[in-house]
């Protein structure tokens, strides 16, 4: 089974209001801070993070123990405004993991699979067209993904530039969401017992394509 951590901030719109309407200039930075102290709590303790909400956020966690968790969320609360929620949830899939969240299922945790997708040639791509043509054809590989996640239980998100990051249930999954995607592009999948590691494993075989200027995908166990 996968497991997901779903991290709300209480009263977060609240917040935001009572700054007045000259606000977004402290909103971001306050957002930044967050997105930090996500990331560097969530890997260090093995477990693969993103945001989606800024007032909402989420980790990959299969195989990282309950009391990890506990220390990465406090990380998170000393950097928040408000005050900070969380729950568990398990399931099949990813997916179903996040839905899932705070029913209490319990289960023997599988590999965590991680994917990370780029689209090929995109560095002369922006170079002749620009980076928002770029950027809106990255938006567009997501909510195609993330249309296929529907039906293959995964979650998928932005990274930045022409990638996005996606939590898989399992490898061949990938063929799944590629199967959709207009666009050229490469994918590297890690598998293994923590998130974290399972994204580097991904990274490196991403980088692995690249370096071979090839298309398609490259699995690493």
């Amino acid at each position: 089974m996968h497991k997901v951590v779903l991290i709300s901030l209480r009263g977060y719109r609240e917040w935001t209001e009572s700054l007045g309407p000259r606000r977004e200039h402290i909103i971001q930075k306050v957002q930044a801070r967050i997105h930090g102290a996500l990331w560097s709590s969530f890997t260090a303790v093995g477990a693969l993070p993103h945001h989606f909400r800024y007032d909402y956020l989420i980790a990959l966690a299969n195989n990282v123990p309950r009391h990890w968790i506990d220390t990465a969320v406090a990380k998170i609360r000393r950097s928040s405004p408000v005050e900070v929620d969380y729950c568990i949830g398990m399931g099949e899939t990813p997916l179903d993991a996040y839905r899932s969240c705070g029913e209490h299922k319990e289960g023997k945790e599988s590999n965590a699979v991680v994917a990370h997708v780029d689209i090929v040639n995109s560095t002369d791509a922006t170079r002749i067209n620009g980076p928002i043509h770029t950027y809106l054809r990255a938006l567009d590989m997501l909510r195609t993904a993330a249309g296929a996640c529907e039906d293959v239980g995964c979650i998928a998100f932005y990274l930045g530039g022409d990638n996005m990051v996606v939590y898989l249930p399992e490898p061949k999954a990938i063929y799944a969401l590629l199967d959709r995607v207009e666009a050229p592009v490469r994918a590297g999948v890690g598998v293994s017992p923590r998130p974290y590691t399972a994204f580097v494993k991904a990274t490196k075989g991403l980088d692995a394509l690249r370096a071979e200027n090839k298309t398609g995908v490259k699995v690493v166990r």
